[in-house]
């Protein structure tokens, strides 16, 4: 697997995996919510969708047939001190929150049982800082 990053000369940033490209951030952009990615949104969407893949896939293991997936991570980040003597601040994550939204006649513990499998699979989760406290919940549709 390869993925890669580029600049482009007009600003954009250029994400590119597999022969597929995604304009991530644009420099001339300085308008907050302007629908691009900061590196911690896109941290946070690699997470997403490296848990939802890997769901996918513990769901087949388990034979649980499901429908309408959604899930949403969220975080708890809090500028904390300079990076040396940068202006620059450290961003410290103290909890990671994942919401499961889907339609299933599975159990919640059989849920559970996939949620867990997935994260041990999950290689963004797996680079997770383990000090990080990670949470979730379900909400069946």
């Amino acid at each position: 697997m390869i993925c890669s990053i580029r600049l482009e000369k007009n600003g954009e940033m250029i994400l590119s995996s597999n022969g597929q490209e995604i304009v991530t951030h644009s420099l001339k952009c300085k308008e907050a919510n302007s629908g691009y990615m900061s590196p911690g949104a896109m941290f946070m969407g690699a997470l997403a969708g490296c848990k939802l893949l890997t769901f996918i896939k513990s769901s087949k293991y388990y034979k649980i047939d499901f429908e309408d997936l959604n899930i949403e991570v969220e975080a708890d980040v809090v500028n904390t001190d300079n990076i040396g003597d940068t202006p620059f601040k450290n961003q410290e994550y103290s909890e990671i929150r994942t919401k499961y939204f889907l339609k299933t006649d599975a159990s919640i513990d059989d849920i559970e049982k996939v949620i867990k499998l997935a994260g041990k699979i999950c290689t963004v989760n797996i680079a997770v800082d383990k000090n990080i406290k990670q949470t979730h919940t379900i909400e069946l549709l």
